[in-house]
């Protein structure tokens, strides 16, 4: 049988991931596809994995264990509770640690005979839990960054440096997090792997622009910008993208997705330019999502904060030149910038976006040149087997790798 490794989504429960984007557990089964998450199944796959998701879950009494229509890939539920922030930084985590599922996960571990475990963002309450749980059952612990950069409370803080020095290895594709951990922990002597979000090229790739324009009815001349993901105002800088938009005087910019911030997004758009159309929601079409991506002649995001976003990198599989904040993850995948296939903007800078944006409008060469780069760049460096067979030699040998990158 394969070897097998156990994937940890962040989140108390997993309803904190599927609630703003309208999902329940079935749906998140039987749907759900795509992002950093069954990327990594993927490439795990390809690389002779058996990898497995386990989520903690508000909505089961006992343990439940479905498979992902997509990947075929197992899905463990197992009981669980959300646990509301207080006063205390530090008793909001000591609150956290207590409410973790202990003991239901290292049963799932057992029967699936895991080889290895991997958490998404060890700057999380859960990580500190499950590297402690590997290792009392002799196997490696991962952990990747997705985002997460911030130890939340004092007591985390504490037990944090002693929880990274358990781990077998953390995977960051962030050059800046892997900057900040350095600084942060001057003593950790893990290895620390920048190896990108993996994307499915195959299905990823540009349809015919005029075929794609019909399909949505949206007139050929029309200059059309597009950013698609989760609806979160202040990670993802969507107040300053508005304001950005606010100064191009041409086109459309069509913002898809849903998210926690949902209302208030809905109010910063009371006041924005009538330009911008918000498809809300979360789709689990990818087909129309190719479409959309298609039939645009740009991708723009404005993030604050970042991991490594799967987002960006499907507009570039399908041709999209990128305008992109130096959001953490962002410069790493325009790590040569227009011969990456975008133009990177500081973040915060809603006047410098928008002159990104005017330019690519006014320069169709320019955007027809970085779109092709964009796609070169995701092919080389973000393909699923790509991915797959760097994550698998990291986690068949991790003594093999020392010192931090």
């Amino acid at each position: 049988m394969p070897p097998c490794v156990a994937i940890f989504p962040w989140g108390d429960v997993v309803e904190d991931f599927l609630d703003p984007i309208g999902l329940d557990v079935e749906g998140f089964a039987e749907r759900m596809t795509g992002g950093w998450l069954f990327g990594y199944v993927a490439a795990l796959q390809t690389a002779g994995w058996r990898p497995i998701i386990v989520c903690a879950s508000r909505s089961c009494a006992t343990p439940r264990r479905l498979v992902h229509a997509g990947t075929g890939a197992a899905i463990w539920l197992v009981p669980g509770a959300s646990v509301q922030e207080g006063r205390s930084p530090s008793l909001f985590s000591l609150r956290r640690w207590m409410a973790t599922p202990t003991r239901a996960f290292g049963r799932v571990l057992d029967e699936e005979a895991c080889d290895a475990i991997l958490v998404q963002e060890y700057e999380y309450t859960r990580f500190d839990q499950l590297v402690r749980l590997a290792r009392a059952r002799r196997i490696p612990a991962f952990a990747s960054f997705q985002g997460g950069d911030r130890t939340l409370s004092p007591v985390e803080q504490l037990v944090r440096s002693s929880s990274l020095r358990l781990a077998a290895g953390l995977i960051v594709a962030s050059s800046a997090e892997r900057t900040r951990l350095k600084t942060a922990y001057p003593a950790l002597r893990v290895p620390v792997i920048d190896i990108p979000n993996p994307l499915d090229t195959a299905e990823w790739r540009r349809m015919d622009k005029g075929e794609a324009r019909r399909q949505l009815a949206i007139d050929s001349d029309t200059f059309l910008a597009i950013n698609h993901g989760r609806i979160s105002v202040g990670r993802k800088g969507l107040d300053v993208l508005l304001q950005a938009w606010s100064r191009c005087p041409r086109g459309k910019l069509m913002i898809i997705g849903s998210g926690e911030d949902d209302d208030a997004f809905a109010k910063l758009l009371e006041e924005a330019p009538t330009s911008i159309e918000w498809v809300r929601g979360y789709s689990t079409d990818r087909g129309l999502m190719r479409a959309r991506l298609s039939a645009a002649d740009v991708y723009v995001t404005a993030s604050r904060i970042e991991g490594m976003p799967v987002a960006p990198l499907e507009a570039m599989a399908c041709g999209l030149p990128i305008v992109a904040t130096d959001a953490q993850g962002l410069p790493d995948i325009l790590a040569d910038g227009e011969a990456s296939g975008g133009l990177i903007v500081p973040k915060d800078d809603p006047s410098l976006l928008a002159a990104a944006i005017n330019r690519l409008q006014s320069d169709v060469a320019l955007r027809d040149r970085l779109g092709q780069a964009a796609r070169r760049r995701v092919e080389s460096h973000f393909s699923v087997p790509a991915v797959g067979r760097t994550l698998g030699e990291l986690l068949r040998f991790p003594a093999s790798r020392s010192g931090p990158a």
